[in-house]
């Protein structure tokens, strides 16, 4: 009787999904192997958008690793990471096969890196799998000065990303273009944005993209910078003046964002100083606003694994 129960679950495709939408990603990767209808259902891009909704918590989902982000290249098996929760298993990165990498951006599960071959890699570090990506093949990028790379990624509207690569032409010092890789389409779109940037303004970090509410974003340091919106295609400004709170100045900025909002980290240059300010951006992009001024001794009494040599 009792296996007569299981073979009309295991066999009953509508049942069985309703049942494997509740477990969690890694067994689901294990029970692919179980036969061809589960690897099937699993596999199925409807059934991974459906899971990921089903995981989430009030429109958002929930990270588990802390990647401490660093501007060399390393070895995947270097790369520095802290568990958010102290019971999560920290996740492993043997499958890149690449010598040297580095991250360039974590969006909501996947990680953005790029290799020492020239080429960049989309990660996923739950599925241990990669899919290797090269700038477009444009006779413009022989005349490139510099080239910043951003990502996008929203497992709950869609299990597609797009990657955005803005680059400035020896040719046209400080006017950039952005092209657009979907990985839908597998295909570049070039120039589909140019925009100018004058010498005389504020640095805008263009290397260092925030995915946030369907749109890219670079933090700046004068009294705007820029976001991309994806589905738009297009370009838009936003504040970026921050109110005073320490009487110092500036040593760096670290923009991120949680839960669909925007914060600045702020740094400020006094001696042996271990806080720093959190700024958060209005919901209707109109100003920043100090939220609060962190000690990170307290986070390291959190989180002992954090090194602050």
């Amino acid at each position: 009787m009792i296996n007569s129960a299981a073979e009309k679950i295991a066999y009953n495709q509508d049942l069985l999904t309703q049942i494997l939408l509740r477990l969690p990603t890694k067994s689901l990767i294990k029970f692919k192997s179980v036969s061809k209808l589960w690897r099937f259902i699993i596999s199925d891009p409807d059934f991974c958008l459906s899971h990921t909704r089903h995981h989430h918590r009030n429109g958002f989902l929930s990270p588990t690793a802390l990647l401490l982000k660093g501007d060399r290249f390393c070895p995947p098996s270097e790369f520095s990471i802290v568990p958010l929760k102290h019971y999560s298993k920290v996740p492993f990165f043997h499958y890149i096969p690449d010598s040297h990498v580095k991250i360039l951006q974590s969006c909501n599960g996947l990680l953005l890196c790029e290799s020492y071959r020239q080429s960049y890699l989309i990660c996923n570090p739950t599925t241990k799998k990669f899919r290797r990506i090269y700038c477009p093949s444009n006779s413009a990028y022989n005349f490139i000065s510099k080239s910043f790379v951003s990502f996008a990624f929203d497992p709950l509207t869609s299990p597609d990303y797009k990657i955005i690569c803005i680059w400035e032409s020896y040719r046209e010092p400080c006017k950039f273009n952005l092209d657009l890789y979907s990985s839908k389409t597998g295909s570049w779109d070039l120039c589909i944005v140019s925009f100018e940037v004058d010498e005389d303004e504020q640095e805008i970090e263009l290397n260092n993209g925030v995915f946030c509410n369907g749109r890219i974003h670079w933090c700046g340091y004068g009294e705007e910078s820029l976001y991309f919106d994806v589905e738009k295609e297009c370009l838009e400004t936003m504040p970026m003046a921050l109110p005073s709170r320490m009487d110092a100045p500036e040593t760096c900025r670290y923009f991120s964002e949680s839960r669909g909002v925007l914060y600045v980290a702020v740094t400020y240059c006094i001696a042996v100083c271990l806080e720093f300010d959190v700024f958060e951006m209005a919901r209707d992009y109109s100003e920043w606003n100090w939220k609060k001024r962190v000690n990170v001794g307290d986070a390291v009494k959190a989180f002992p694994e954090l090194e602050l040599g």
